[in-house]
């Protein structure tokens, strides 16, 4: 008799999957998303590109792939939704001379947090995820060439505590903390013009 093992019973827990997408989807005239992990979002102004969390390493090319071929203007911003792993781990590979990346005051604290429990928790949940990572690093030697990137550990330029306001090319946002989220360090991104928000982890895995 088999039995199917518990954490394959999670709801929704394997409809998450490593970022393979062919092309960033359309959400709005500006904004366009590229699924991982971790979603990640392109924000396009006149004034440059604001991406909204990079995956992890090995996802960020295809997250760059589709996000270059809307938009290949500089990236001006980078914004983090938290400090977990598959949110900060992309990037280094879009980071460019002039980038700003923006996160609540607790992601560097929190990015600490995670190194020191690294091992144990690859210890006892990697099992789970090693054959969709194993694809995905196929995917990605076969479709945008090239080694894997590191995984990042970025030092935030811009922190804020509770509340913080951006604006490019007309484009106006306000970052919202909401420590209650997946970690300390959650936050989301009102778009008050446009009536969008992205709110990363803060409701499920988005």
């Amino acid at each position: 008799m088999t039995s199917t093992p518990l954490y394959r019973s999670r709801p929704s827990g394997f409809e998450i999957q490593p970022a393979s997408q062919p092309e960033a989807q359309k959400i709005t005239d500006f904004i366009y998303l590229s699924e991982g992990l971790s979603n990640s979002y392109l924000i396009t102004t006149p004034e440059g590109r604001i991406v909204v969390n990079t995956g992890m390493g090995f996802e960020a090319p295809i997250h760059k792939r589709n996000f270059d071929a809307v938009d290949s203007s500089p990236v001006r911003y980078i914004l983090v939704t938290q400090g977990h792993v598959d949110h900060v781990g992309g990037v280094d590979l879009f980071r460019e001379e002039g980038t700003e990346l923006v996160a609540q005051a607790n992601n560097q604290p929190h990015q600490a947090d995670d190194g020191r429990i690294a091992a144990f928790r690859a210890s006892r949940s990697a099992f789970a995820f090693a054959d969709a990572i194993a694809r995905a690093w196929t995917y990605i030697q076969e479709h945008v060439g090239g080694g894997i990137p590191a995984q990042s550990r970025p030092t935030p330029d811009i922190t804020f505590d509770d509340r913080s306001e951006l604006e490019l090319g007309g484009v106006r946002m306000e970052l919202l903390s909401t420590p209650g989220g997946e970690t300390t360090a959650s936050m989301v991104i009102w778009l008050p013009d446009h009536e969008v928000c992205i709110c990363g982890n803060l409701f499920s895995a988005l």
